[in-house]
């Protein structure tokens, strides 16, 4: 049943293939504390940090990038969505809507740290990495794309999310951190909640058009998903697919919000749900 459903959806969405005092006694730790607190040079301005590191996993570099608001300090903890989708990140001009939202006050400081997709071709393959790294339900019919999807994965948890809690003050436990992704890895987002329930509590995952969780069990911890689609996706087999996907997630124990937008495929669309969602969780008293 699992793969005759998926074997009529694949045509549809095979087109979706392609971020003190001075007269105070001082004491040593005084003087300790006082020296730390002077180095950390507070930047009044937000930034997007972007830099390369050896993923053990994947065998080779990988690109990513933090998005760190205005006034960020090692002494806060901050809350963290973590995107896989960078480049969309960086071409929509995320880190402009974002410092745009704080410094009206309409949110909350964030931090946002996304890894770059891998766009090149796969040789021997019509499909770009990055398809094979999202998407459990491409990876799983080939070996070698299985190896591929893994290896991200690991990547993604015991890499990548590491690097940036050890390297920002951002929150460690579930409750703090977000996942977002868009199309393809908005279904790696949905994946990994069954694989890795540990990690996140809550996934925006917009336009998700692969996933294939049929097999999976019930979720072990709670997890809130926010889905969207556009109503031109929501069209023959691509309705029955939202529509299993959402009672799917419900039946596993999952708390679903989801809405349909005007348009199709749409990264303008996800962007302003995006906004929506960061007003939603993030939104300022």
């Amino acid at each position: 049943m699992k793969k005759t459903f998926f074997a009529t959806l694949m045509p549809a969405v095979a087109l979706f293939l392609a971020c003190g005092n001075s007269s105070a006694p001082e004491t040593e730790n005084d003087s300790f504390a006082l020296s730390e607190e002077q180095t950390e040079e507070i930047s009044t301005e937000s930034q997007y940090i972007e830099t390369q590191f050896y993923s053990n996993s994947m065998q080779q570099n990988r690109t990513i990038a933090v998005y760190l608001p205005a006034n960020y300090s090692k002494s806060k903890t901050y809350p963290v969505i973590y995107g896989e989708d960078g480049l969309v990140i960086q071409s929509g001009r995320y880190k402009e809507l974002l410092d745009s939202l704080i410094s009206r006050g309409e949110i909350e400081p964030v931090v946002v740290a996304v890894s770059y997709e891998n766009k090149n071709p796969i040789p021997g393959y019509q499909m770009a990495y990055r398809n094979a790294e999202f998407v459990e339900a491409i990876a799983n019919d080939d070996p070698q794309l299985t190896e591929i999807y893994n290896n991200h994965l690991n990547y993604f948890v015991h890499e990548f999310i590491p690097y940036i809690e050890n390297n920002y003050s951002v929150s460690t436990n579930r409750e703090g951190r977000i996942y977002y992704g868009t199309s393809n890895s908005a279904d790696f987002g949905l994946t990994l909640s069954f694989r890795k329930p540990d990690l996140f509590a809550e996934y925006w995952c917009f336009s998700p058009v692969y996933s294939q969780l049929w097999d999976y069990q019930p979720l072990a911890m709670p997890t809130r998903y926010y889905i969207d689609r556009g109503s031109e996706e929501e069209k023959g087999d691509m309705m029955i697919y939202f529509s299993n996907l959402v009672d799917f997630l419900r039946r596993s124990g999952g708390d679903v919000t989801e809405w349909t937008f005007q348009g199709g495929h749409d990264r303008a669309k996800w962007r302003a749900d995006f906004i929506k969602m960061l007003k939603t969780r993030f939104g300022a008293l």
